[in-house]
């Protein structure tokens, strides 16, 4: 017990490990404040494995799945692994390179880690009505029942088809959020592992493109026009391009005047014309890896 107390890598992990079961815990459990609680977990998580190591990371994460499983069961210790405490170790072991941070990798592992769940989901539900489809339709359906809303002018078809591609963007953009707060502390107080590298320079691994290509391949063979699995698959694949996309756009503006107005009006119409605007910018995003062949300088956003 005494080495494990003097050891600063272990007290790291068991502290994360206990804020990030407080974190989960918290919002499973419906309590106040849960869904910021929900999408924080990560965030301890992140600390101890770019402050300490990959190993503190992995004992943190054991000892909440620890908790998770003694305290709430099953289910919640798989929405914990899953949504969190796997990929982020994926993205922080990945991540990782002689001393430096590559963030090309962990980029790529945003959307092929959703992928994998998604294609797992579908064939965990496959022998249920409906498949993943009807799961989540009924989902949608009962979510609508308890706000006392009705189905009438309500797309759940629409929503049934791009939900598990949502739930994958979500996590996807907690994961990225949380690790980037968490090194920018990290190497605020002189804590970090390896230096905060430049977002904005960001490139994927050359094979990458190849995977949207496939996902929408698939989609085209084997789903149809309600499928929800193989759409959501292409949708969360195609998100690491996208934001290889939205980082050309920090990049390419870098020096400009008025750079903060450019980058204002660019976040806005992402909102506004938020289809359109979302393939122009992954559009942007494939030229950026493949049709780019000289770099500008880099920014440091």
């Amino acid at each position: 017990m005494g080495s494990v107390l003097g050891n600063p890598r272990w007290l790291a992990g068991t502290a994360a490990g206990l804020t990030a079961a407080v974190l989960s815990l918290w919002a499973m459990r419906g309590l106040p404040l849960g869904f910021a609680a929900f999408w924080l977990t990560p965030l301890p998580l992140f600390g101890a494995g770019l402050g300490f190591g990959p190993g503190a990371m992995a004992w943190a994460a054991g000892l909440a799945a620890a908790i998770h499983i003694a305290v709430a069961g099953v289910l919640p210790t798989a929405v914990f692994l899953i949504a969190f405490a796997v990929p982020a170790l994926l993205l922080v072991l990945f991540g990782f390179r002689q001393g430096r941070i590559d963030p090309g990798m962990p980029l790529a592992l945003l959307g092929i880690w959703p992928a994998i769940v998604i294609l797992g989901a579908g064939l965990a539900f496959a022998g249920s009505p409906g498949g993943l489809e009807g799961m989540i339709r009924g989902a949608v359906e009962q979510s609508l029942q308890r706000m006392g809303a009705t189905s009438a002018g309500i797309p759940v078809a629409e929503l049934t088809q791009v939900m598990a591609a949502a739930m994958g963007f979500w996590s996807a953009i907690s994961l990225s959020v949380n690790g980037a707060a968490a090194q920018s502390a990290l190497a605020r107080s002189g804590h970090a592992l390896a230096p905060t590298p430049r977002w904005s320079t960001v490139r994927l691994p050359g094979w990458y493109p190849f995977l949207p290509g496939a996902g929408a391949a698939c989609w085209l063979a084997f789903g149809g026009p309600e499928d929800a699995v193989w759409l959501s698959v292409l949708l969360v694949l195609l998100l690491p391009v996208f934001l290889q996309g939205i980082a050309a756009v920090h990049r390419r503006s870098q020096g400009r005047p008025g750079r903060q107005i450019m980058l204002g009006f660019f976040y806005a119409g992402l909102v506004i014309l938020s289809v359109p605007a979302a393939i122009a910018v992954t559009a942007f995003g494939f030229y950026e890896q493949w049709g780019r062949r000289t770099s500008p300088p880099g920014g440091t956003t």
